[in-house]
């Protein structure tokens, strides 16, 4: 952790450097909260899974260009999982579980200020930006979590098949939040939002079309086995099967903020110029 609060203080006295306009500010950031997953295995494609939600957090930098628009620059940390046990699946059998690496560079829109009172206001935003993120699902068998990209589950490297996927890639982040400006150095924040994946093997599922036979001897009987663990007695009439379903996966992050203005850095609206400062190395 110390790691990530040099990381993070790092960035957000960068973009410090970076101002010339008066009305330009930076702040340093925390972020705590929770992460969550919708896909292929939850029942629904939108909901909340009390017993799938992990914890989550993160540090950033954002950097106010006018009253309206910020810059955040930040990196998250979280975890998404699923079991089919949990939804009355038992025709299927799956599960995982899988840690997320994020680092993001979204715009935030400050949609207007409420409860205007000197330097303390409440204001509702929107964000929206870019994210390159790690994840590596695993499920749990035999007592044990394995490691499911390498087995190629869905044939993955088999002629008629799709390639692996790859286990780093870009998201799209965007969701919704409002920040209590409680005086000119500190902002107390609530958000959430979804990223829009362009993968459907977060979870090591696809609705993609398999043979058991076909996996069984391009792959190996783990990676046959894991794929359908529900399928005791193969025969060609039950060897092909779809895996998944409609639903595309999506990670979400949510929860509270707190950020605190760096010294030297005009108010932005915000504020008379006051903060903490960066430290010096």
């Amino acid at each position: 952790m110390r790691n990530f609060v040099v990381v993070a203080t790092f960035i957000a006295c960068a973009f410090s450097g970076l101002q010339k306009l008066h009305a330009q500010s930076t702040e340093l950031g925390i972020m705590a909260g929770t992460s969550l997953y919708s896909g292929d295995l939850s029942p629904k494609e939108f909901g909340l899974y009390v017993g799938e939600v992990s914890p989550a957090f993160g540090f950033f930098g954002r950097f106010n260009v006018s009253q309206t628009f910020a810059f955040r620059l930040g990196v998250s940390l979280g975890k998404v999982s699923a079991d089919d046990a949990n939804h009355n699946r038992a025709d299927r059998g799956l599960n995982f579980r899988s840690n997320i690496t994020e680092f993001a560079l979204t715009g935030e829109l400050n949609l207007f200020k409420l409860v205007n009172y000197q330097d303390r206001g409440v204001m509702p935003y929107l964000f929206g930006g870019v994210a390159l993120f790690h994840f590596n699902p695993e499920t749990k068998f035999d007592g044990d979590y394995i490691e499911l990209q390498p087995l190629g589950t869905e044939g993955q490297g088999l002629p008629g098949y799709d390639a692996p996927y790859q286990l780093t890639q870009l998201a799209l982040p965007l969701g919704l939040g409002v920040k209590f400006i409680l005086n000119e150095t500190i902002t107390l924040g609530l958000e959430f939002g979804g990223r829009k994946l362009f993968t459907d093997y977060l979870d090591d599922v696809s609705d993609m079309q398999v043979n058991y036979f076909e996996l069984l001897e391009g792959n190996g009987e783990l990676a046959a086995t894991l794929s359908n663990p529900t399928l005791k007695d193969p025969s060609p009439v039950t060897a092909d099967y779809r895996r998944g379903g409609e639903f595309k996966d999506w990670y979400y992050f949510g929860g509270l903020t707190l950020s605190f203005r760096l010294q030297g850095n005009g108010g932005g609206g915000f504020g008379s110029g006051k903060g903490i400062g960066c430290p010096t190395f």
